[in-house]
């Protein structure tokens, strides 16, 4: 008996020191920290550093349908965090994605969109850092 606690407290033990920096940076303290981008409406870096990505929102314009991809970067390339190339009907008017857990992500996220016509769209981005 002794020596399975032994080897759960042990198992324990490196488990608390293996992954530490993923725990501080999902939690400050003891309460789970989200931020949500202030509004955009063109491809721009949102959040820039490493964080975790947990989805984004989009409003279109009503009419104008939206092409959005989401990138691990500070620019329109690098590891894509959606799908290539997602289309949102623009009659949709609010559009959402989200990951539960969330992507990690290295350098930032970018977001790259193109509304057809002379449509307009805005977007905002959650995350933690």
């Amino acid at each position: 008996m002794k020596k399975i606690l032994f080897l759960i407290l042990t198992v324990v033990m490196v488990l608390s020191f293996a992954v530490p920096g993923m725990a501080l940076q999902l939690y400050k303290g003891s309460i789970p920290v989200s931020y949500i981008t202030v509004p955009a409406t063109a491809s721009a870096a949102s959040v820039s550093g490493s964080c975790v990505f947990y989805g984004i929102i989009v409003q279109t314009d009503g009419t104008n349908n939206v092409t959005l991809n989401v990138y691990d970067n500070t620019a329109a390339s690098g590891t894509n965090l959606t799908p290539d190339d997602i289309v949102i009907l623009g009659s949709s008017r609010a559009w959402t994605l989200s990951y539960s857990p969330g992507a990690l992500c290295s350098t930032g996220v970018y977001v790259e969109v193109t509304v057809a016509g002379a449509g307009t769209c805005s977007f905002q981005v959650l995350y933690t850092q």
